[in-house]
């Protein structure tokens, strides 16, 4: 509402050929959600973008969700995944991990089976793993406990 308000103003002000209102800087409240809107909510992690992906982490919960085509509890926990953060409206970050093509990655957290999710905050793992997938009910409550 603030930035509409403002345009308005500033398009007002040209129109009756009055200077253009100065720049306002939004409250700092407003510039975090809208850095947290415009960052996605689900992001394929590669060895390449691990650190964005980590340092998203300190604005709002990562689930780095360790998967492969292969994997059949990976098949059927993956449309849950995407329809739980649909719902959430993208307050925690899908940040989905190809086991095959980031061995990497897998060493580094130690992950040693399909599927496996981790919360991350502030850069590291925060919490519970969820190894293996119980349904959807199992997830749901998992993902509430971010």
């Amino acid at each position: 509402m603030f930035r509409k308000s403002t345009v308005i103003a500033a398009a007002v002000a040209a129109l009756l050929g009055g200077a253009a209102l100065p720049a306002v800087a939004a409250p700092s409240s407003h510039s975090a959600s809208a850095q947290v809107q415009a960052e996605p909510s689900v992001v394929d992690v590669t060895a390449s973008n691990l650190e964005q992906v980590l340092e998203m982490s300190n604005r709002r919960p990562v689930v780095l969700n360790f998967t492969a085509t292969w994997c059949p509890p990976c098949k059927q926990m993956k449309p849950y995944l995407q329809q739980y953060n649909t719902a959430d409206k993208g307050t925690w970050v899908w940040a989905r991990v190809d086991a095959d093509a980031n061995r990497a990655i897998l060493t580094k957290y130690g992950v040693k089976y399909l599927p496996t999710l981790l919360n991350i905050r502030n850069g590291k793992e925060a919490g519970s793993r969820m190894v293996g997938y119980d349904g959807p009910q199992a997830l749901r409550t998992w993902l509430n406990n971010l």
